[in-house]
């Protein structure tokens, strides 16, 4: 290989394999003379819009997480943390040591919850981020049962507080206030006493959707089940309970923690970053010539002057745009600035029940906008095992509702 052929070959690190890193990467590796490689902790792509399935036991964790090598053949994939990452050198150095350079940067690492500072929610609160975390919830959940019953503890356990009324809370709300009513067939003695409160800080749920749609969530919930308070704002956390700013203290065994994402802190020295610790980047989402931020990371300004939300869609436009731009800026060319085209929102409250609304205006619920979840959600799964898997899971329990939960045995 002569030394002006490897001059052509541009390296390019995509750092994360989320929806926008894995997005970049895939477009990236269709192009000539580049060497694209993948940095992640972990080795499997999360479908994170469907965690809360796997925290109430709809769905195995299997289903949702798909091998980042088999999600992106021919690109190179290296398993590790990025600890460093020199502007300056054109290099990010690995928690292990390695030193990898590059010609082009993707920073992509998504982002994480964050707790506003309010104490007692680290220690107390459930999260539900990752397959470890969702899993610690379902535990929780189901071995609670197992210690009402046995008198281990109190029919209070039982109890079950979500803040945070965003499209996360309304959805694990639901789905926790459908596994309750599962649980009477196996906990008949006890399931009575389970129950589930949704807090909101806000005057109401889905706080980024229409005024129509949020009271047809809040409906929704309450339908099911839940007990749903706005204008709710949570002071602090106890292992046992929550309490207001109200001076109200609500009794729980589980709390989980829905109320809001930040991303990496670590991160803040690379650059300015807004409140939620997002990168403030260019109109071309760069920090220099040669240093991309997309997804959960970047400071994107929208429509009205607000950033861009921290959703999957958004990371995945950002990735195609990158990609396309590092396509051109290879071939001597400058990108035009990224501009957002809204897909619309939805969130599902419980079977045969959700809320999408669509950019032109057209507003879905119930059944139909069920549907129109359930089919978006098995379009984008990684995989054709995976979408097989689910929809099989899905029929099932569609099917034969309330014989129980999807769960491995708790010993």
């Amino acid at each position: 290989m002569t030394a002006q052929t490897e001059k052509a070959i541009a390296r390019i690190l995509v750092i994360g394999a989320g929806f926008g890193g894995l997005t970049a990467a895939t477009k990236l590796a269709q192009q000539g003379n580049v060497q694209v490689t993948v940095i992640d902790r972990h080795s499997y792509q999360l479908f994170a819009p469907l965690l809360y399935q796997v925290a109430t036991g709809g769905l195995p964790e299997d289903d949702i997480a798909y091998p980042v090598r088999s999600a992106i053949p021919g690109v190179d994939f290296i398993r590790g943390d990025v600890v460093k990452v020199s502007m300056e050198a054109n290099n990010v150095r690995l928690e292990d040591g390695r030193v990898l350079d590059f010609d082009q940067l993707v920073f992509a690492v998504g982002s994480g919850g964050t707790t506003f500072g309010i104490p007692g929610v680290q220690e107390n609160a459930l999260q539900m981020k990752d397959l470890y975390q969702a899993r610690a919830i379902r535990n929780r959940l189901l071995q609670t049962y197992e210690d009402v019953e046995t008198g281990l503890k109190p029919k209070e356990s039982l109890r079950v507080v979500v803040a945070g009324g965003g499209p996360t809370g309304v959805e694990i709300a639901g789905a926790v206030a459908e596994l309750q009513k599962s649980m009477h067939r196996e906990f008949g003695k006890v399931a009575q006493h389970a129950a589930v409160t949704l807090v909101e800080a806000g005057p109401r749920l889905l706080p980024s959707f229409a005024e129509k749609s949020s009271a047809h969530a809040k409906s929704e919930l309450e339908e099911l089940g839940v007990h749903v308070m706005v204008d709710s704002a949570v002071d602090r956390m106890y292992p046992g309970d929550v309490h207001l700013k109200s001076g109200e203290v609500l009794p729980a065994g589980t709390i989980i923690w829905a109320a809001g994402v930040a991303a990496p802190a670590e991160w803040n020295v690379l650059g300015e970053t807004d409140r939620s610790n997002r990168l403030m980047v260019s109109d071309t989402l760069r920090l220099q010539p040669n240093v991309w931020v997309l997804g959960d990371m970047a400071h994107v300004v929208g429509a009205g002057d607000s950033p861009l939300p921290m959703v999957a869609s958004v990371a995945m436009q950002q990735g195609r745009y990158v990609a396309a731009s590092i396509e051109k800026i290879l071939k001597g060319e400058e990108p035009k600035p990224f501009s957002y085209k809204d897909k619309g929102q939805m969130a599902t409250i419980g079977r045969r029940r959700a809320v999408v609304e669509m950019p032109n205006g057209i507003k879905l619920h119930g059944t139909i906008a069920w549907f129109a979840w359930l089919g978006l959600h098995v379009f984008y799964l990684a995989g054709g095992r995976n979408r097989i898997s689910v929809m099989a899971d899905w029929f099932w329990n569609y099917i034969f509702w309330g014989v129980g939960p999807k769960r491995p045995v708790i010993d």
